[in-house]
């Protein structure tokens, strides 16, 4: 019963790297990925129904229980086996600091070091549990599941992420200069970070007002008077400037470029682009910028 690997996104050696593990009853090791400094190497462990799995590393000995999520400072390889005579399978999420937005990385590696789990291991709630299941089936193209992947890290990191403490004030704020721009409301904010990191799923107003944590009518008020735009029209800006950066470098065709974008209809995805940008979205594949 030899252990395996299958790949849903990214590759062994990226910053980041999403795969199931088929595990026996012989040892299989997860290396951290290089090249990184100490310390900044993660993993996510989502045990899959079936037996426990167990793991070695640094001379300490963990078992992890099916339907249960573990986060580990991946110091060392990890040796991890089946805890019995049956196949055990877990989904293993490895990534470096570098993999996530320069702010949020400061925060994961501002997490107290050591050999202990930084979370768990612990029962999936039902949110995590959706989540694990989305990350089998995988619902993209191959090639945009190094994105569709980035955004579910976003997710599930902010989520386990504990609140950080507040820095003590030595003294009240200066008043603001009447130049200085007005910070935007928190649901406003909220509303923002759910839409960057969902730009290829198919949420609406409903979503975000739930996200800011207000009602759909107040939300698209408070929304307007912050951003000078509704809601839904800002989500479609950032799709169409999402969508013109893959084209313009390449890295999507057309189809790809819409279903990352949210869009299921290429013509519905070419009108609006076309609305948005003046041009069409072939105009911005390199082949025709020269």
């Amino acid at each position: 019963m030899s252990a395996t690997l299958r790949s849903f996104a990214g590759a062994p050696d990226a910053p980041q790297h999403l795969g199931e593990l088929s595990l026996g009853l012989a040892d299989l090791a997860l290396a951290p990925l290089a090249p990184e400094k100490p310390g900044q190497n993660f993993l996510l462990l989502f045990p899959l129904p079936g037996p426990e799995v167990i793991a070695r590393s640094l001379g300490q000995e963990f078992r992890f229980a099916p339907d249960s999520i573990t986060w580990l400072r991946l110091a060392a390889p990890l040796h991890l086996r089946s805890a019995a005579a049956r196949p055990a399978s877990t989904l293993a999420w490895r990534f470096t600091a570098s993999a996530l937005p320069a702010d949020l990385a400061r925060l994961v590696l501002a997490l107290p070091p050591g050999a202990a789990p930084l979370v768990g291991p612990r029962p999936l709630s039902p949110a995590e549990a959706a989540l694990a299941l989305g990350l089998r089936s995988c619902p993209v193209a191959p090639t945009l599941r190094v994105f569709w992947a980035s955004a579910k890290l976003l997710e599930i990191v902010t989520h386990l992420l504990p609140e950080p403490a507040a820095a003590p004030r030595a003294r009240p704020p200066a008043p603001a200069s009447p130049d200085a721009p007005t910070p935007l409301p928190a649901p406003v904010r909220a509303a923002l970070t759910f839409m960057e990191a969902r730009l290829a799923e198919p949420i609406g107003l409903l979503d975000l007002a739930a996200a800011a944590g207000q009602s759909p009518a107040h939300f698209s008020r408070v929304f307007t008077q912050a951003l000078g735009r509704g809601p839904t029209s800002h989500l479609r800006r950032l799709r169409m400037e999402h969508a013109g950066r893959l084209l313009a470098a390449g890295q999507a065709n057309v189809t790809e470029a819409a279903l990352a974008a949210g869009y299921q209809s290429l013509g519905q995805f070419s009108r609006v682009f076309a609305e948005h940008h003046g041009r069409p979205p072939s105009a911005f594949l390199p082949r025709n910028n020269g």
